[in-house]
């Protein structure tokens, strides 16, 4: 008997050599939102899904794992992670899920922006400023992280418009354009990829900075056993694409540098 069971563990050990544990491949689900190029919408960008959506992709992929990408709002794909129905999201800001499960690093930096059509003469230089503009444009939920451009917002004042639904920041760029608002604020990157994807990019200009730039992460559900083990994943892989070459490929398929050299 002491035999027999001699075997069985030398043969158990003898497998896990042979095949190492990750090759027990999870699929993890992922929530993704329209904020390109950190997280896009494949359907809405020649199958582009972001380089944050395509990090995840080689990094789990190095590992055994796959990635599948579940469409959903932001706020709501934040309440799915936290509940442990999806196993992450792409993109989002530590402040507003510290319970989430992270990376040792940062993997983007964010800087809310106004911008206005070329021809305007309003410019963001604070609280008095936000007053003064005839309508601000922002996307429902969203999180400017400014302290005092969220203090103004969160006040509802009659000339803050909030979207949502479709193609929100589409919708308000197109506003802009039409003269139905005065400013819109959003991640600088963001925007200006949109403009240029749009081919608006002649007709519309930076019209004030915050001060606040934030860390962008992927992150993790807390509800899932999992979640230490991909966050742990996305940092040892993302650290070797940046020594190889591979993560400045995959960004300049985005036209964006690495974060790390900004």
């Amino acid at each position: 008997m002491k035999s027999l069971k001699k075997k069985l563990t030398i043969g158990v050990f003898s497998l896990s050599i042979l095949f190492p544990l990750y090759l027990f491949s999870d699929t993890l689900r992922i929530a993704t939102d329209e904020w390109c190029p950190y997280d896009c919408l494949a359907g809405q960008n020649d199958g582009k899904v972001g380089y944050l959506g395509d990090l995840l992709v080689e990094t789990m992929k190095s590992r055994g794992h796959k990635v599948e990408f579940v469409e959903v709002s932001y706020t709501r794909g934040l309440e799915l992670v936290r509940e442990g129905k999806l196993d992450g999201t792409m993109a989002c800001f530590r402040e507003e899920a510290p319970d989430f499960i992270f990376p040792d690093f940062a993997l983007g930096k964010s800087n809310s922006t106004f911008f206005s059509l070329k021809n305007s003469t309003w410019e963001y230089t604070g609280t008095k400023s936000l007053k003064e503009a005839k309508m601000i444009g922002i996307i429902d939920g969203y999180d400017y992280v400014d302290p005092t451009v969220m203090e103004y917002i969160n006040k509802n004042p009659k000339n803050v418009l909030a979207i949502k639904g479709e193609k929100p920041l589409e919708r308000l760029l197109e506003m802009l354009i039409n003269g139905r608002i005065t400013t819109i604020i959003e991640d600088k990157s963001v925007l200006e990829y949109k403009i240029n994807q749009m081919g608006k990019a002649d007709l519309i200009k930076v019209a004030g900075v915050t001060d606040v730039v934030i860390d962008v992460f992927a992150s993790f559900s807390p509800k899932k056993e999992n979640s230490k083990e991909y966050a742990k994943i996305l940092s040892e892989e993302t650290i070797k694409m940046r020594e190889d070459g591979r993560l400045k490929v995959l960004l300049d398929k985005y036209g964006i540098k690495d974060w790390q050299s900004k």
